[in-house]
């Protein structure tokens, strides 16, 4: 990471952290694994990406003599390789990821602080990840690329999203599954509170084209618990219309569709071969990352 520049979403005193996490992934690459970083090697074709020094081993073609000559010190030249595996982050930027409260960060903040996270660890896989972002249209669309330049000027992209606007999941997944090449792997971060079906065949349209899809859904430990008490008003953040009403009388209800909704986008994403993770915010991200990791490892 570039010197005398802190990262929001990846400080450094959770690289070490990560290197736990690093590790599981590793094993789990170099185990065959069909998915995540699926290849820890980088290729060497036409398009150069960055210096790496030299390692034991590194063949002596694709060093960097004039370097050598400069610095007397010794770097390969690494390039991108096509057939690497391409993944792309997808964030739901609508403004229902805003939500938060006092004790924990916005639910917008944490899904960037996973994205960073696994930005990061592709990058040290060295796989190309790109990034989307959506509310009601495509806000961000950023190419796959695997450089160490690529990785912060994501960083810093992630640092001025704002959460707003209303979500329009099923329109905009569509417009990302046509974008994105086949067989890549997807990884989006929402809420998933969208109940209309062209959603859900929007995830459909990913799958169909060979993509392995991975969705994060993210929600506050007050979505998850409802735990108001008494006459509360609430707002819809998307639209600003409020409404009143008895916590305590709509606790059951609201809990038990919420169950349901989640159970039914469950059997679909197992249907469909879609891992489907559900977090809450107050969940440390790095723990929730190496839960996700240690779950897949007893999949493969």
């Amino acid at each position: 990471m570039a010197k005398n520049r802190t990262y929001q979403y990846l400080p450094p005193e959770t690289l070490d952290s990560l290197r736990n996490i690093e590790l599981v992934a590793r094993g789990l690459v170099e185990g065959g694994m069909l998915g995540l970083h699926r290849s820890p090697y980088h290729g060497f074709s036409s398009e150069f990406a960055e210096y790496r020094k030299y390692s034991s081993g590194d063949s002596l073609k694709y060093l960097d003599w004039k370097v050598l000559a400069r610095t007397d010190r010794y770097y390969i030249r690494r390039f991108e390789e096509e057939t690497n595996l391409r993944s792309y982050i997808v964030l739901d930027q609508s403004a229902s990821m805003g939500m938060s409260d006092t004790d924990a960060p916005v639910k917008f903040n944490y899904a960037c602080y996973l994205a960073a996270a696994f930005m990061y660890l592709m990058h040290r896989q060295h796989d190309g990840f790109g990034l989307f972002t959506y509310s009601d249209r495509i806000r961000k669309a950023v190419e796959c690329k695997s450089s160490l330049p690529h990785l912060m000027d994501l960083l810093k992209l992630l640092e001025n999203l704002k959460p707003s606007g209303k979500s329009s999941a099923e329109h905009c997944l569509n417009l990302i599954a046509e974008q994105v090449p086949k067989r890549s792997l997807v990884i989006i971060f929402s809420d998933f509170f969208d109940y209309r079906p062209d959603f859900l065949n929007a995830l459909h349209h990913l799958t169909f084209k060979g993509c392995e899809v991975i969705l994060f859904q993210v929600l506050n430990d007050l979505e998850k618990e409802f735990p108001y008490k008494g006459l509360i008003e609430f707002e819809d953040i998307e639209t600003g219309a409020t409404i009143d009403l008895e916590s305590d009388a709509c606790r059951d209800y609201f809990l038990r569709e919420l169950n349901k909704y989640n159970a039914g986008l469950k059997n679909f994403c197992d249907s469909r071969k879609i891992a489907f993770e559900t977090l809450t915010t107050s969940t440390a991200f790095e723990k929730a990352l190496l839960a996700y990791f240690s779950k897949r490892e007893e999949l493969f």
